[in-house]
C-alpha cells in the first residue's frame, strides 16, 4: 500500500511538472474583430470615418519563455472588416437633394503584418495561466474599392474609387488565458487592441464623365479583437 501511494505521488508530480515546465508555444487563433473610434465611425461629416463593420482575425503566434514569468512573443496577423455600405448610402442621402438616389457597393478593409514584443505569464491554477503582452510591428493595410451609383430624373452617373495599399507602424496590447489540456497541447483565449494610422497615397478615383483624380488620406485603424486558438507547447 505504501509503495502504491508513493508511485501515485510520483506520477502526480511528473504530470504537474510536464504542464508547468514548458518553454513556450506556437498557436493558431481566429475570432471577431470589433472596430472602434474613427474606424467604426459612420458619420460622413468626419473625413476619418471608416464605416467598418465587425470582421475577423486570423493569427499565427509564437511565445518563448526567458524565465518562469517573462518571455518574447510574436504574432503574424491577418484582419478583414467589411464596409457598412448601407450606412454609407444613408449618410450620402443626407448630402444629396431629395430627387437623387444612390446605391453603394464596396469591398473590405484589410490588414496583414508582423508584430513582436514581450509577454508575461502567471499561473493561477494547475493548468491555467494568465498572460499579458505588449507588441510593436508593421502592417500592410488595404483600403476597400468602392462604386457609388447616382440616379435622378435627369439621368444617372457613377463614381469609383480603387483599392490601395499602405504600410504602417502598429501596436498591440492584450491579455489572455492559456489552458494546458495535454503535455503538448494548450487552448488560448486572447483579448487585444490593435492600433495603426496608415496613409494611403495616390488613390485613384474615376467617374462616368471620364474624369480621373488621385487623392491621399489617412485612416485610423483601431479594433478590439477576441481570439480563440489551439497551441503546440514547446
Amino acid at each position: 500500500m505504501k509503495n502504491l501511494l508513493t508511485l501515485m505521488l510520483i506520477l502526480m508530480f511528473n504530470t504537474f511538472a510536464s504542464f508547468s515546465q514548458e518553454k513556450g508555444y506556437i498557436a493558431i487563433s481566429i475570432g471577431p474583430s470589433i472596430p472602434t473610434g474613427e474606424f467604426a465611425s459612420k458619420n460622413m461629416d468626419n473625413e476619418s470615418s471608416g464605416f467598418a463593420n465587425t470582421g475577423a482575425i486570423f493569427d499565427i503566434s509564437f511565445a518563448y519563455k526567458l524565465n518562469k514569468n517573462f518571455g518574447l512573443t510574436a504574432v503574424l496577423r491577418g484582419q478583414a472588416n467589411e464596409v457598412d455600405a448601407q450606412a454609407l448610402s444613408k449618410e450620402m442621402s443626407k448630402q444629396l437633394t431629395s430627387d437623387i438616389t444612390n446605391s453603394v457597393s464596396t469591398g473590405s478593409w484589410g490588414i496583414g503584418g508582423l508584430l513582436v514584443g514581450g509577454y508575461a505569464t502567471v499561473p493561477f491554477a494547475k493548468q491555467l495561466s494568465f498572460e499579458s503582452r505588449l507588441m510593436l510591428g508593421f502592417i500592410t493595410s488595404t483600403s476597400p474599392d468602392m462604386t457609388i451609383n447616382l440616379s435622378s430624373p435627369n439621368g444617372s452617373a457613377w463614381v469609383k474609387q480603387s483599392s490601395a495599399t499602405a504600410p504602417a507602424f502598429a501596436y498591440l496590447a492584450g491579455i489572455g488565458i492559456k489552458y494546458d489540456v495535454a503535455k503538448r497541447v494548450c487552448l488560448l483565449t486572447n483579448f487585444d487592441y490593435l492600433g495603426a494610422n496608415p496613409q494611403f497615397v495616390d488613390v485613384e478615383t474615376t467617374n462616368s464623365l471620364g474624369g480621373l483624380g488621385k487623392n491621399d488620406f489617412t485612416q485610423a485603424f483601431g479594433s478590439v479583437n477576441i481570439g480563440f486558438g489551439v497551441g503546440f507547447r514547446l
